[in-house]
């Protein structure tokens, strides 16, 4: 087709779109919406997922959770049977001096209510041994850490994260001053540094350190036994190895038989990413046929426009036929206003989709790159959904002869 023709084409394409503009404009603005969501979901897709794992890597892609499962046993005479959490704070001393092990601790928790100079609310208390604040990374914004003497010696004492200090205290220090946990006066030592919230949305500043005997014994009914031991590698390298190790030393400490399943579970921060992944996977695969769903729902649109301006035109057809115009001219000038609708919705909606992603990293928390790539992808898709469903129209109008097309 040379150039002369193909701007005849696109003229009279735009001549026929302008005549109903509003509905054109109605067709390219559906279009529009769903390229638009498409680079926006993208974009908070991406995002999101980056924050997660920036908040699961917080502590290293080196820790090692291992949490308790409960267990049947008999008793001594064979005549009852009970539940039991099987881990120990000993098998936390076991499991740093295992080769690999940078360091181990056990902890408990519990939610236990709390009470300040002005509130009182209830909040994770977790028991655990000192060094527990190397291994999650926490820092001091005040005071001290409690250390391994008052932990031997069963002293109530605390560190408290400053989301639960503003719901105890407002603004003002309790650092040397006596809270209340389940009724039983505990003093503060030291205030954590902000960590925000974990990958479940869990708040990690509300929350009260103690002892870790202190917290079996005088806030958890004197029980022996923990639900989490931590242990930390020396390197990412040495991870696998370190929960083989781990394995089979909890295996040897609990007796527990070949065959017999474990009553431990084990975690691990790599395993944790996976499963994020996965969710996030799913999520962009549901979001990514919403948006699809919704491109063809304006593609449809766009046909339906398209066959109305066939049938309210049919009479221009006819004349345009009778003094000489060829099928494939009909043809391309109909795919041409398709053409256009899919360019004026594609690429509309790729920029008002980065506009938008623009404005939710600049005044939103989420950071991300730049969609550009899957807005272009999107734009491309937009135009391609618009020739699609623009070509049964064009072969319609293309397909009317001059006579049964000036007789209707």
């Amino acid at each position: 087709m040379n150039p002369g023709r193909s701007r005849r084409l696109m003229a009279a394409a735009w001549e026929g779109l302008w005549g109903h503009r509003l509905r054109a404009a109605l067709a390219a603005g559906g279009l529009l919406v769903g390229v638009a969501a498409v680079v926006v979901m993208v974009a908070v897709g991406q995002g999101t997922r980056n924050q997660v794992l920036e908040r699961i890597t917080a502590l290293g892609t080196n820790i090692v959770w291992v949490h308790a499962a409960k267990r049947s046993f008999s008793g001594t005479r064979g005549r009852t049977t009970s539940e039991v959490v099987a881990l120990q704070p000993a098998d936390a001393e076991a499991m740093a001096r295992l080769e690999g092990a940078e360091t181990a601790s056990a902890l408990d928790t519990r939610l236990l209510r709390i009470s300040g100079p002005e509130g009182t609310t209830d909040s994770r208390v977790i028991s655990a041994l000192p060094n527990i604040f190397a291994l999650e990374g926490q820092g001091l914004r005040e005071g001290r850490y409690f250390t391994a003497k008052e932990n031997r010696a069963r002293k109530r004492v605390a560190v408290i994260g400053p989301t639960l200090r503003k719901h105890l205290s407002g603004d003002i220090s309790l650092v040397g001053r006596t809270i209340e946990v389940k009724k039983q006066p505990f003093l503060v030592v030291g205030e954590l540094l902000p960590k925000g919230v974990d990958a479940n949305g869990n708040d990690l500043d509300d929350r009260l350190y103690v002892p870790l005997k202190t917290g079996q014994s005088r806030l958890m009914g004197g029980r022996r036994h923990v639900g989490l031991l931590v242990a930390r590698a020396e390197s990412e390298a040495t991870m696998e190895t370190l929960v083989r190790e781990i394995t089979r030393l909890l295996r040897q400490r609990h007796n527990l038989r070949p065959g017999q399943p474990d009553d431990f579970s084990l975690f691990t921060q790599t395993e944790i990413i996976k499963r994020r992944e996965e969710s996030n996977r799913l999520f962009s695969a549901t979001t990514t046929g919403v948006a699809a769903v919704s491109l063809l729902v304006a593609g449809v649109g766009i046909m339906a426009v398209l066959l109305i301006s066939v049938k309210e035109r049919t009479t221009e057809i006819g004349l345009r036929r009778a003094v000489g115009a060829r099928r494939r001219d009909i043809l391309w000038q109909f795919l041409a206003e398709a053409i256009i609708l899919g360019l004026a919705g594609g690429g509309g909606g790729a920029l008002l989709g980065l506009a938008v992603a623009v404005a939710v990293r600049l005044f939103g928390p989420l950071e991300f790159a730049l969609p550009v790539g899957p807005a272009l992808g999107a734009g491309f898709l937009g135009l391609a959904i618009s020739m699609v469903f623009g070509l049964a129209p064009a072969r319609r109008a293309a397909g009317l002869t001059p006579v049964d097309a000036l007789r209707d």
